[in-house]
């Protein structure tokens, strides 16, 4: 893999029904987020489902994304895979303190 991002790649990308161009952004990009999700602690089953969830969010804001030569298409995708990482810790923060929530009166009962 090269270190920069094809621009007419990122273009054939913003055409709909270019199925040619995701297969090979796919094929360039999954393995890079695969990476950087077990860089972040993640196994490969989590890690695996982070990729998924950054390729639709990519798939879903590519089409409006405007690609400056002057700045790093990767970085930028490294920046959505950390952020879409965080927000799935955020998340299971807030269904653990729902939980929490729920049986910590329960768990504070003073049996007699």
């Amino acid at each position: 893999m090269t270190n920069s991002t094809s621009e007419s790649l990122l273009f054939r990308l913003g055409e709909s029904g270019n199925s040619d161009a995701w297969s090979r952004f796919s094929e360039l990009y999954t393995p890079l987020i695969f990476f950087w999700a077990r860089k972040t602690g993640l196994d490969a089953h989590d890690s695996s489902d982070l990729v998924q969830e950054v390729m639709t969010l990519v798939f879903q804001k590519l089409p409006e994304f405007q690609y400056d030569p002057n700045r790093s298409f990767r970085g930028w995708l490294r920046q959505v895979t950390l952020n879409k990482h965080r927000e799935r810790l955020r998340k299971k923060k807030l269904k653990v303190d729902a939980v929490s929530q729920t049986y910590l009166p329960i768990l504070q009962t003073k049996v007699h």
